[in-house]
């Protein structure tokens, strides 16, 4: 029936009105790359002509992406917070439940674990035609028994009431299909779009010296570049403790942490007890990630939960290595040994332990650099997400059930409306 449904797209329905689409994502902030990808989606759908509503949880910068001036509406959700919570999950669902029928949404799509799973029984609540689920995390891998246990159990709640899947990568789709988690609806792969042409040919940062601390006459020391939301799933703590173990007090080497969080003032206290402020600098949040790149001679990420990390691209995309974690899926972008390194072992102090190894060693970091620079990244371009994002929506639109849930609705609105995908 999949295959069916995705031969009839190839016959192109033209929809001839606008959607009206709604996006839930627990937390929308400025530094996770979850949260670019959703907005991106949001602004694309809303400037092709569609009627795009935001709703995100207590812990989003509402009013920052407000007043971005887009046609995009953001919505608070106070209900619906990270944590889970039986009280606070319930009062999100039914707010949710609400808001959809309010907005007479066409499609819900959700994003993430958390405002996955309590957006998708919302949204069956509410008799929305078309649920989508995007998959930028695995929610049920790298964690305790009791929590993997808890959250394979509400997404095959979930699963059933979803109309297809939409991965950031081939590795949560395998680990989707291992798990039997819809296995009898459509699925897709859409890469996370990013600006890959900013970070090509990208110059240092103007005040480099300054963020990295050397004196004005100085040579730029070999410097380590992370970039990442700084909480306790990226394990920065662990790897800047790692980084403390292999290095040294004045060794020409730099740890450069990009980003902001809630372990912000738990990271800097840590740089502090560890005395390892001459070579581990906090950047927080910087606008010219691409910059930081261009400085950098590799990127490194420790977190072992990932969907396929948009900063490990990036980094490719400015032709610089990567050291990361035995993440799932990793291998679309990082052949180890050749562009980059995945590290075998899965503590941190592993990863720190290699990205020092290899930022020492000249030739090996200069034969790694000229392969991460050969690297094809294109499909990871917008426009190459947006088309891709596209075609999941048409076929989400032409499955014989979502059709037929459309009808009903417009028949008990007495309406007969036409759907357009521009």
């Amino acid at each position: 029936m999949i295959h069916r449904a995705r031969e009839n797209v190839a016959r192109s329905v033209r929809f001839e009105q606008p959607l009206v689409i709604a996006h839930v994502q627990t937390r929308m902030n400025r530094s996770g790359g979850a949260e670019e990808n959703t907005w991106a989606s949001c602004v694309h759908q809303a400037q092709s002509g569609h009627v795009v509503h935001l709703f995100c949880g207590r812990s989003s910068d509402v009013e920052e992406y407000a007043a971005r001036g887009t046609p995009v509406r953001v919505h608070l959700v106070d209900e619906m917070v990270r944590d889970v919570s039986a009280q606070g999950d319930i009062a999100a669902y039914r707010r949710l439940s609400a808001l959809f029928g309010e907005i007479r949404a066409d499609v819900v799509h959700t994003h993430t674990s958390k405002a996955g799973i309590v957006g998708r029984l919302a949204a069956s609540n509410a008799k929305v035609p078309a649920i989508v689920h995007g998959v930028h995390i695995l929610p049920f891998s790298n964690v305790g028994l009791a929590e993997k246990v808890v959250y394979l159990a509400a997404e095959h709640i979930a699963a059933p009431m979803t109309d297809h899947f939409i991965h950031v990568s081939h590795g949560t789709r395998e680990a989707y299909a291992l798990a039997r988690l819809g296995g009898n609806r459509l699925h897709s792969v859409v890469r996370s779009g990013m600006d890959i042409d900013r970070y090509q040919n990208a110059a240092w940062p103007e005040d480099w010296r300054g963020l990295i601390g050397v004196a004005p006459d100085a040579a730029k020391p070999r410097t380590i570049l992370m970039m990442a939301v700084l909480e306790a799933r990226k394990r920065q703590a662990e790897f800047i403790t790692g980084f403390a173990r292999v290095t040294q007090r004045g060794e020409d080497i730099r740890l450069l942490i990009a980003g902001d969080g809630p372990d912000r003032d738990r990271l800097a206290a840590l740089v502090a007890e560890l005395d390892v402020g001459d070579r581990v600098k906090l950047l927080g949040h910087r606008s010219d990630p691409e910059r930081l790149v261009a400085l950098a001679d590799l990127c490194a990420l420790a977190s072992l939960r990932e969907g396929l990390p948009r900063t490990i691209v990036q980094s490719l995309a400015g032709g610089k290595p990567a050291v990361v974690s035995p993440l799932r899926g990793i291998e679309e972008i990082i052949e180890s040994g050749v562009n980059g390194i995945v590290v075998q072992r899965t503590d941190a102090e592993s990863v720190a332990r290699e990205a020092a190894n290899l930022v020492r060693d000249d030739m090996r970091l200069a034969r790694m650099t000229h392969a991460a620079s050969s690297v094809t990244v294109d499909g990871w371009k917008f426009a190459s997400m947006f088309a891709q994002l596209d075609q999941a929506y048409r076929e989400t639109l032409a499955l014989p059930r979502v059709a037929a849930r459309l009808a009903a609705r417009d028949a008990a609105r007495g309406e007969q409306e036409v759907y357009r995908w521009a």
